[in-house]
């Protein structure tokens, strides 16, 4: 195996990795905007951020599930090496 293949896929998952965490920052951020919108006395509409708050779990467990994945196929490169 040449040096060159032998980066390329730990590139990918770096970047596969930043990717879930850049879902988990996004669904951090959406779930603090809707909270903010939910506690706020003068906001009489609160369904849309409650529907909100359901869409960023999902954003924020899919990002998990991504990194969970990346580390996964890591320590199964990481066993195939050895």
């Amino acid at each position: 195996m040449s040096a060159i293949s032998s980066v390329a896929p730990s590139a990918s998952l770096a970047s596969t990795a930043n990717s879930g965490l850049e879902a988990l920052a996004t669904s951090s951020q959406k779930l603090n905007q809707d909270a903010q919108q939910i506690a706020n006395p003068d906001n009489q509409n609160t369904t849309a951020p409650l529907l909100d708050l359901s869409q960023a779990k999902l954003l924020g467990q899919a990002g998990a599930d991504v990194i969970r994945s990346a580390n996964q196929m890591i320590g199964a490169l990481l066993d195939i090496l050895a």
